[in-house]
């Protein structure tokens, strides 16, 4: 994935920044939530997502670099599930 940057945008929407130009790629339905307030935390998490995968490849990254694989394997489990789950490798059945 390249990383571009995302922004909250107005209208419960989440927007795309490349290239100096603007493109909404999502749109949160607050009656998928149980209000507002949930439908404006939803737009905000899937606004960072992008970055938040970012540094949890590097976090990753790091505790092997720091720890070694065998340690750091044990201590990113749920960071490395996450992982799969936002990439094509959680995509599997």
């Amino acid at each position: 994935m390249n990383h571009e940057q995302w922004i909250v945008g107005s209208h419960r929407t989440v927007d795309r920044l490349f290239n100096g130009k603007r493109a909404a790629i999502c749109k949160v339905n607050s009656g998928a939530a149980d209000s507002l307030e949930q439908a404006d935390e939803f737009q905000c998490l899937i606004a960072a997502a992008p970055d938040l995968l970012i540094e949890l490849q590097l976090l990753v990254a790091t505790m092997v670099m720091t720890f070694g694989p065998e340690k750091a394997k044990n201590l990113t489990i749920g960071a490395r599930v996450a992982i799969a789950k936002a990439t094509k490798q959680g995509s599997k059945s």
